[in-house]
């Protein structure tokens, strides 16, 4: 069998979707991306084909290591190898060779996330050399709040008109996917909803409303309890498909707002380590 090392210049987005649906076929639950959402998550990650690598044995996709850089720092968005491919090392060749790139760059550090169960992925982590950086939540948001107390003035605004006002109400810095440079890149299919005086932002929340992600949401220290967390929450769940939310790679540190999730009809769905190397 010939099976050669590339980046991804050369690979179309419809290749490596369907490669990327393969390598997770045979997943607890199977990771099967339309197009259309695939394209929506490489630009709002950033996919960088340079950095990336692919195996390929015959001229069949066999393993993937798709990666973003952004400001000297690189995240990997996702990876896989195909299960009549696996125990041949593709894995392990596919990082070495995206990594030993990375450092030719000069980029500095490399991350990603990988959910608590799987063991697999975490182990070719593990072995490169990443160490848990910290631990992520994921939440199933169901149904509006009852009794909301209060009814801040909610408004509906670009996110180029708050992105340099969030970082004044973020307690931990959001993931790769949800960071302010991922919203960016997709500003033109998020929802921005906000709380706002003369003075300043006093909450926001940043939703994609075809799939009811919930980027970021965030209150100032100043104006908290005082409902506006939850008249955002309610705010959003109108705007989402099936009055259904879903908050990925929440801070599991942040006692305070895991508490305020709990009190919102919402199950924890997943849990993940976010996982960070230097170079």
């Amino acid at each position: 069998m010939n099976t050669t090392i590339t980046d991804a210049t050369g690979m179309d987005n419809t290749a490596l979707c369907r490669a990327m649906g393969d390598a997770f076929s045979d997943y607890a639950i199977p990771l099967n991306l339309s197009l259309a959402s695939f394209n929506f998550m490489m630009k709002q990650r950033g996919l960088d084909r340079g950095a990336s690598r692919i195996a390929t044995v015959d001229g069949q996709i066999a393993a993937i290591w798709l990666v973003s850089i952004r400001g000297g720092r690189s995240y990997l968005i996702s990876s896989g190898t195909v299960p009549k491919f696996r125990g041949r090392g593709l894995a392990t060749a596919i990082a070495k060779a995206s990594l030993a790139s990375l450092r030719s760059a000069r980029i500095g550090t490399f991350q990603t996330e990988v959910l608590v169960e799987n063991t697999t992925a975490a182990g070719l982590y593990f072995k490169l050399g990443m160490h848990t950086h910290r631990d992520l939540s994921c939440y199933a948001i169901t149904g509006p709040k009852p009794g909301t107390p209060g009814k801040p003035q909610i408004s509906e605004i670009g996110w180029s008109d708050i992105a340099q006002e969030t970082e004044a109400l973020q307690d931990w810095l959001p993931s790769w996917q949800n960071s302010n440079d991922s919203i960016k890149a997709v500003a033109d299919a998020v929802r921005c909803f906000c709380v706002k005086d003369d003075n300043r932002l006093n909450g926001y929340a940043v939703l994609v409303p075809d799939t009811g992600s919930l980027l970021q949401i965030g209150v100032h220290p100043d104006a908290r309890r005082q409902g506006i967390g939850t008249s955002l929450i309610n705010h959003a769940i109108a705007a989402a498909p099936n009055g259904q939310l879903r908050l990925v790679n929440v801070d599991a540190s942040d006692d305070g707002f895991a508490q305020f999730v709990q009190s919102l009809p919402a199950t924890q769905t997943q849990a993940q380590f976010a996982l960070a190397m230097a170079l």
